[in-house]
């Protein structure tokens, strides 16, 4: 995962609660939300950190991923499901709680790669 500098973090556009998950076993997991001017932007799922009672997404722009660089993009977005199954993405502002979910994600990929 790439280091989660200023410059990596200043969402250029903010997202609303709309969005759609196409969320399967093993597959390729697309999750598209729409930003304030309504346009849709369609992300990667990396995978999901539980903090503090709390989950956060890792989501990558399909459009940002480059097969040739060492380094992606992870955004980082508070991500909650209602009883109804809708989902919400908020992107994360605080640096302190960015740098902390940064740690337990790495912590949680590294575990992964190791079994």
């Amino acid at each position: 995962m790439s280091g989660q500098d200023d410059e990596k973090h200043d969402h250029a556009h903010e997202h609303d609660e709309s969005c759609e998950h196409d969320h399967e076993e093993g597959g390729d997991d697309i999750v598209t939300l729409v930003d304030a001017e309504g346009n849709e932007i369609d992300h990667y799922w990396l995978g999901l950190v539980e903090l503090d009672e709390e989950q956060f997404a890792l989501l990558c722009p399909i459009d940002e991923l480059d097969e040739e660089s060492e380094s992606t993009n992870v955004y980082v977005y508070h991500y909650e499901e209602d009883e109804d199954g809708a989902e919400s993405f908020e992107a994360v502002e605080d640096e302190a709680l960015l740098a902390r979910v940064q740690a337990a994600a790495e912590a949680m990929f590294t575990e992964d790669g190791e079994e």
